[in-house]
């Protein structure tokens, strides 16, 4: 964790920075925690499974972790595929129901924005609203379904695309779950797949060792560019997958987050903050942050990905 402890260093120096600027910040509102809220994707399946281990094993491993870490707050992020041939899965969004936590629409079959038309990406959105919607007299939660997450975080190639999508969930009464924390944890959890199927015991453990450190740089990095874009701190926006790695490394991640004063709190209180409201109006390929996505449209440098847990990396491990 000495990356995370540098990182909360590094923000107190930063604050005092910012109070000496036109918008001052105070020493009392620099003091307060990192604030993270968690989402996530994919509910109920993510991932190839290996023989023994059931969707429904997955997703309690990862109910279990959020519930002993404290977090109360959670919103989950579903799709509806899983329908045609494993209908009984829809349990699974029941139980995180029962668990408390709110499911949000990520579309009904995972398409990327940037290799179907918006018309049908729009019809793929209100298919899973309908599916969400027959599990209403199981639970009030579902009357916050509509907030939505973008599959790949692509949010279109072209404006046109962009727009059209916008304004059929401004329409909708849909808010937009943006990220800005993202470890690549699907990237870890595919590697550790691979892994697995060639019983390399000792590249596991190194998976299991250092996918927290890569958390940590992220979520430092995040909380640095947020002040360089908006010169303050905001309630970063966390995006995990309903993946079985993390069944096994995100209640060391939470733990260590908490032990280091990040304090969870919901994607209601997260998303109130004005900064989200902004709409970046940037069309681009390949899946981006909402940092990343403002600062290329204000044409503002921020700290880059750090490269030693990267995508191209990660691919490599175990092929």
């Amino acid at each position: 964790m000495k990356f995370l402890s540098l990182f909360l260093v590094a923000a107190v120096s930063l604050a005092g920075v910012a109070s000496a600027g036109s918008d001052s910040i105070g020493s009392d509102r620099d003091s307060r925690p990192v604030k993270v809220a968690i989402t996530v994707d994919d509910i109920p399946e993510h991932g190839d499974l290996p023989p023994g281990i059931s969707r429904e094993d997955v997703s309690r491993g990862i109910l279990r972790a959020l519930k002993e870490n404290g977090v109360d707050h959670a919103y989950g992020f579903s799709n509806g595929y899983f329908m045609h041939d494993d209908p009984e899965e829809i349990d699974i969004l029941k139980e995180w129901l029962i668990a408390g936590y709110p499911l949000g629409n990520h579309t009904y079959s995972h398409p990327n924005l940037n290799e179907v038309t918006s018309s049908s990406y729009i019809t793929n959105i209100a298919k899973q609203d309908r599916l969400l919607q027959t599990l209403a007299t199981f639970s009030p939660l579902i009357q916050k379904r509509h907030v939505f997450r973008y599959p790949f975080l692509d949010e279109g190639s072209t404006l046109a695309k962009r727009n059209a999508v916008r304004a059929y969930l401004a329409r909708n009464g849909y808010r937009i779950a943006e990220v800005t924390i993202d470890y690549f944890d699907w990237a870890w959890t595919d590697a550790y797949a691979r892994c697995v199927g060639k019983h390399d015991d000792k590249t596991i453990q190194w998976l299991k060792d250092h996918v927290a450190e890569s958390a940590d740089r992220h979520l430092r990095d995040s909380s640095t560019n947020a002040k360089l874009l908006f010169n303050r701190d905001i309630a970063q926006i966390l995006l995990i997958h309903i993946a079985l790695f993390n069944t096994l490394t995100l209640d060391k991640i939470l733990k260590d987050w908490r032990a280091h004063g990040v304090q969870f709190v919901s994607l209601d209180e997260a998303l109130s903050d004005p900064v989200y409201a902004i709409n970046p109006n940037l069309a681009y390929k390949d899946g981006r942050s909402f940092l990343d996505q403002v600062a290329e449209a204000r044409k503002i440098e921020i700290t880059p990905d750090d490269p030693t847990y990267s995508i191209e990396r990660l691919n490599k491990i175990c092929k």
